[in-house]
C-alpha cells in the first residue's frame, strides 16, 4: 500500500507542476459566467434558454457566482451552456511528497521528545538531531502514523 500511495503522490506532484501557474490567474471580477457570456455577446435570455432557466435565474446564477454560492454542478452546467469546460482542482501548496515527509519528521520529533522526557528522568538523554529523526522515520513511521496527534 505504501508504494501505491507513493506512486499516487508522485503522479499528483507531477500534475501540480502543470496546475501551479493557474494560481496566478485571478477570476474575472464579474465571475466567469457573466464575463464569458458578455465576451460572446450572448444575452442573458439566450443563456437562460440553453440552461432551461428563466432570465431572472441566470441573473441570480451570475450574482451567486460572484459570492461563491454556486454548486459544482451549476458551474459545470453553465460552462457547458457557454461551450466551455469547467475545471475544478485542488492545487497543493507544496508537493504532496514534501508534505508527507514534513509530517513524518514532525511525528518522529513528537515521539522522540516523549522518549527523551523519560530518558531525562533517568539521566540518559540523547540529543534529538536530524540523523536521529531520519533514522526514526525510516525505521518506525508508517503511513498510518502520519496524521496521528
Amino acid at each position: 500500500m505504501k508504494e501505491t500511495l507513493e506512486i499516487l503522490r508522485a503522479e499528483l506532484d507531477t500534475l501540480r507542476i502543470r496546475l501551479v501557474p493557474l494560481l496566478d490567474i485571478p477570476p474575472p471580477t464579474k465571475g466567469w459566467i457573466a464575463t464569458i457570456r458578455a465576451a460572446l455577446g450572448m444575452p442573458q435570455h439566450i443563456l437562460a434558454k440553453r440552461l432551461s432557466f428563466s432570465k431572472q435565474r441566470v441573473s441570480q446564477l451570475e450574482a451567486r457566482e460572484e459570492t461563491g454560492d454556486l454548486t459544482l454542478t451549476q458551474m459545470s452546467e453553465a460552462a457547458r451552456a457557454l461551450d466551455c469546460k469547467f475545471v475544478y482542482a485542488f492545487i497543493p501548496i507544496d508537493p504532496l511528497t514534501k508534505t508527507v515527509q514534513k509530517r513524518a519528521r514532525a511525528y518522529a520529533r513528537e515521539q522522540l521528545a516523549a522518549v527523551d522526557r523519560t530518558m531525562q528522568l533517568e539521566d540518559q538523554q540523547t540529543p534529538i538531531d536530524e540523523k536521529r529523526i531520519d533514522d526514526y522515520v525510516r525505521r518506525h513511521v508508517t503511513e498510518r502514523d502520519l496524521w496521528r496527534s
